[in-house]
């Protein structure tokens, strides 16, 4: 019963939602509050702090638009970090992390998985991922 009174005044909050925001805020709003990786915030910092130190790097420069060289080799690092380590998906590292193009973060997570090691830039690219990967693991032991 308790359930039931419950469900009654989630329903009403919404319609006071809709009646007071429109539609299009209330379902950005909601869909802002299902999306948020809380549970993952602490390694996400972490992913990003690992990288600004393996490539030398200010942490406020990682996340700018439009960076060449090293700090785009760092970018294109945490991006496959985060996808294929902790399971975020493009669009909400893109949209949520570095405020990018989802476009930018899936070419480098393509970049690590077509990586041809007997490549100079390319062999350099996947040792520090590596390397970073094996890092982070240790640091998500550490936490369960």
């Amino acid at each position: 019963m308790l359930e039931n009174k419950e469900i009654v005044s989630l329903f009403k909050n919404i319609q006071q939602g809709v009646k007071k925001h429109g539609i299009k805020q209330m379902n950005e709003a909601l869909n802002s509050f299902l999306s948020k990786k809380s549970d993952k915030n602490d390694s996400i910092e972490y992913v990003i702090s690992i990288v600004c130190k393996e490539y030398s790097i200010p942490l406020s420069m990682i996340k700018l638009k439009n960076q060449r060289g090293t700090v785009h080799d760092a970018k294109e690092t945490a991006y496959c970090l985060l996808h294929l380590n902790l399971g975020l998906n493009v669009r909400y590292i893109a949209e949520k992390i570095f405020n990018t193009w989802p476009t930018s973060v899936s070419k480098g997570i393509k970049r690590l998985k077509e990586s041809n090691v007997n490549l100079k830039a390319d062999k350099e690219f996947v040792e520090k991922y590596k390397s970073l990967e094996e890092k982070l693991l240790i640091h998500i032991q550490k936490q369960y």
